[in-house]
């Protein structure tokens, strides 16, 4: 994992984490772990109704792509992470079957909201829908991450929610690599079962 101060050749880091015990103890990771967790990047923690929330999303319109931007924070907890604990769906998106963008419209509006809604949380990354389709970035996909999420920190989520698939993409240097998430339910919470934990 990327420790403070650790330099990406390419990439600048304009915000340092904060300090905060991760939402999971180390003993509880296996089973609420998607995918596989690697070593060579930032741990990232989702909680589980965002998840929801997002299935939930997603599911309004297979017919094309969706998206919205994931709200959380940087943290350090013996080694840094991301924390996902709010999705706002994306306003004045452009989307098709296979292809969604992000206006000027949607910028504005989602540093509004995040203002209002989340103060003093960050962008930590965005998520888009890949109906059918499997989890992958595409090579537009991997131009927008590079270019408007350029943080060490900011992550990429892709859900099929046909096939309720979620898969998150990380920076690891300077290329953008798939990776697993731990996936955070409050004590005494029912699972969600949609989602398969």
């Amino acid at each position: 994992m990327r420790g403070p101060g650790h330099s990406v050749p390419g990439l600048t880091c304009m915000i340092h984490p904060v300090p905060k015990p991760a939402p999971v103890p180390a003993a509880v990771r296996p089973s609420c772990v998607l995918g596989t967790l690697r070593d060579d990047v930032l741990a990232v923690y989702v909680h589980e109704r965002v998840l929801e929330d997002i299935l939930n999303y997603s599911e309004k319109d297979v017919s094309r792509e969706l998206g919205g931007f994931l709200i959380g924070g940087f943290h350090l907890d013996g080694g840094p992470y991301v924390e996902v604990r709010h999705f706002l769906a994306a306003g004045d998106i452009r989307s098709h079957a296979t292809s969604l963008t992000f206006t000027h419209e949607t910028w504005a509006g989602v540093n509004r909201e995040v203002d209002r809604q989340f103060p003093g949380a960050l962008i930590v990354g965005w998520q888009h829908t890949h109906p059918r389709l499997g989890v992958f970035l595409s090579g537009y996909d991997l131009f927008l991450h590079r270019h408007f999420f350029r943080e060490p920190w900011q992550v990429a989520l892709v859900v099929d929610p046909v096939r309720r698939e979620f898969g998150f993409f990380q920076w690891c240097g300077t290329d953008i690599v798939g990776s697993g998430f731990v996936c955070v339910r409050k004590s005494g919470e029912a699972p969600c079962d949609r989602i398969g934990l």
